[in-house]
């Protein structure tokens, strides 16, 4: 009575567990496709292997026991052959490829859960149905030769969970109620010892498979580390590269100039004649903005891998970006017979207005440099809300298969001509300027017929015009910087110099100084207006910052007005930035040109006022 209510219920409650297990087998596993194939590879391996074992057990029971006899055991031992052979043939025809498509992964993997539902209900038909009708002796044989059975399958199945689960509980229960219903002493004893095996074989199971599926990840990671590795180790390579190539190529980009600026100087400092030393100033300025172009793009690549260069996103009219575009490209057009047709717009776009300035600067820039006649437009098109500006030209053109290419650092594929010299760096950064924005870059070209670029953007509606105290405050000329009180501070006498010189042509107040005392000392003296500071001041001074922090606290122990600064330095580094956000001190990266500065200054004393306010602080 105590095993016809526990094995019903027992098997009820299997059969739920299974259900509930089958349902949220995928999410609680949440294996990968390949750890799947590698369960049902070892599967299938296994089965390969201990089933002609399990076979030869069941020929040997058909051997031993009389047919007339048994004819039922002789019955289910053909049909358990039968189904033996058939798990044999389909361990056999697994593919053996690494991993196996999806659908065909499914495929087997139902198969291999069939095969195991045949083999247990084979085996528990054996249990209820036949073993009971046989003698003690027979029992015995028949049990131990089902024990090898399950034995030598249960192993290969623990990888599988499912598979175990429809195979080995009904053997076990099915052999624990025939075991129950002997009139034996010992009969109630095994019966509830099946159910501890079953137990046991359930937990070393649910174990083993654990123990398998972590082997089977670490063996993946193992794999995936080592492919991540491989790709690591080609990147490396890449940037050794692309650092080999920006040493040769800023080796010969900034030789160059920098060659020419020697002889230029040494031949100004010997002409006597006025016209002549200023032609030669004029080339000398050339020389210099070249030189300063390179090492502003050089400091954007550094700026863009130090990860300083953060997207600040909001609304923009399109048509302020094109009209300073124009303004800046007219010149240049012009004085290479282009015509430059630049569209209006009343467009407004999800963008940062400087990046987006930069990354179209580069394409006219690179438009002009490479047109020789015809001209170079700005298209403006919208369409379901994505506006995209197009620069297109009349130039050389690109070969299509190096589309790609011209992308890349250091890459010039017409350095030629003269006029189209630079770093190959332009079009590397419009990229990477495009993809922190999340702008579509697209491009198209034909080899001597011209280059379009285009740049999409989300389109916004139209933001009212905003008011800007800052800028209606901005002086125009240079006029209003007369008699503005400067306190510059570098270390290096030459850069001293031309600080001072530069800003005493602006009609400024200009004191200077070598370090912290010398500059404590200058502004007892007279209180500066504006504080322009070099970052590194030496070994043994405090840097830019400090000096910075030390004049402000003296600005309020004698209740002078807080104190704008600028500091100037040639290092890019994302802690320094972040120092001087926090302190209020603008950075400006050398070099530095008059016209940056100038725009600096101005803008600091305009803000300045706007905080005192709009009373300016500067003398008349």
């Amino acid at each position: 009575m105590l095993f016809s209510e526990i094995i019903p219920t027992l098997m009820r409650w299997l059969v739920r567990k299974m259900v509930e297990f089958q349902r949220t087998l995928n999410e609680r596993l949440n294996e990968p496709h390949s750890i799947k194939a590698e369960y049902l590879r070892l599967l299938y391996r296994n089965l390969a292997a201990s089933t002609p074992i399990s076979l030869a057990m069941v020929i040997y029971l058909g051997w031993v026991l009389d047919p007339e006899t048994f004819p039922k055991v002789r019955l289910w031992i053909v049909a358990y052959s039968i189904y033996l052979c058939l798990r044999w043939l389909a361990s056999v025809l697994y593919p053996r490829e690494d991993e196996p498509q999806p659908q065909a992964l499914r495929w087997w993997s139902a198969l291999a859960v069939l095969l195991q539902a045949s083999g247990g209900i084979l085996m528990g038909v054996l249990g209820v149905f036949i073993v009971p009708s046989l003698d003690l002796y027979v029992q015995m044989v028949t049990v131990m030769v089902v024990m090898i059975l399950v034995g030598g399958t249960a192993f290969s199945l623990s990888g599988r969970w499912i598979d175990t689960l429809v195979f080995a509980p009904p053997i076990y229960l099915s052999f624990s109620w025939a075991i129950s219903q002997q009139d034996h002493p010992y009969a109630t004893g095994v019966s509830l010892l099946t159910l501890v095996l079953l137990a046991l074989h359930l937990v070393y199971a649910r174990n083993h498979h654990k123990s398998i599926r972590q082997g089977f990840m670490l063996a993946r990671r193992g794999t995936n580390l080592a492919r991540e590795l491989q790709f690591k180790n080609i990147e490396f390579q890449e940037v050794d590269s692309a650092r080999s190539r920006l040493l040769a190529t800023v080796s010969h980009d900034l030789r160059q100039p920098a060659h020419a600026i020697g002889l230029l100087s040494e031949r100004a400092l010997a002409d006597d004649s006025f016209a002549s030393v200023k032609e030669t100033l004029r080339y000398l300025n050339e020389l210099s903005l070249s030189l300063s172009a390179s090492l502003t793009t050089l400091m954007d690549l550094t700026r863009l891998d130090a990860g300083l260069v953060q997207p600040r996103m909001g609304p923009l009219p399109l048509a302020k970006v094109l009209t300073q575009l124009e303004a800046e490209f007219r010149a240049s057009a012009q004085s290479k017979g282009l015509e430059l047709q630049v569209d209006s717009s009343g467009h407004w776009v999800w963008s940062d207005p400087v990046l987006l300035h930069d990354v179209l600067s580069n394409l006219v820039s690179n438009a002009v440099k490479y047109t020789r006649q015809g001209g170079v437009q700005l298209k403006v098109s919208e369409r379901a809300g994505v506006v995209s500006v197009e620069v297109s030209d009349t130039g050389v053109g690109i070969h299509s298969d190096k589309l790609e290419l011209i992308f890349k650092e250091f890459v010039r594929l017409d350095a030629s001509d003269a006029g189209t010299e630079g770093l190959g760096l332009g079009l590397s950064i419009v990229r990477r300027y495009a993809s922190l924005l999340s702008h579509q870059l697209r491009v198209q070209s034909r080899l001597g017929e011209g280059s379009s670029f285009s740049i999409s953007m989300q389109r916004v509606e139209p933001q009212p015009l905003a008011v800007e105290p800052v800028q209606t405050a901005l002086p125009s000329t240079d006029d209003d910087l007369r008699g503005l009180k400067v306190l510059v501070i570098d270390n290096v006498e030459l850069l001293l110099v031309s600080m001072s010189k530069t800003l005493s042509g602006w009609d400024c107040q200009v004191s200077s100084a070598r370090n912290l005392a010398e500059a404590l000392d200058c502004a007892r003296k007279e209180w500066p207006d504006v504080l322009v500071t070099d970052f590194h001041l030496g070994d043994r001074e405090p840097d830019g910052l400090e000096l910075v922090k030390a004049l402000r606290e003296q600005a309020q122990r004698l209740g002078h007005p807080h104190l704008p600064a600028l500091l100037m330095t040639g290092d890019v580094s994302a802690q320094l930035e972040t120092q001087a956000r926090e302190a209020g001190v603008q950075v400006l990266h050398k070099p530095v040109r008059p016209k940056v500065l100038r725009e600096s200054v101005l803008r600091l004393i305009s803000q300045a006022a706007v905080k005192a306010d709009g009373k300016l602080s500067v003398p008349s």
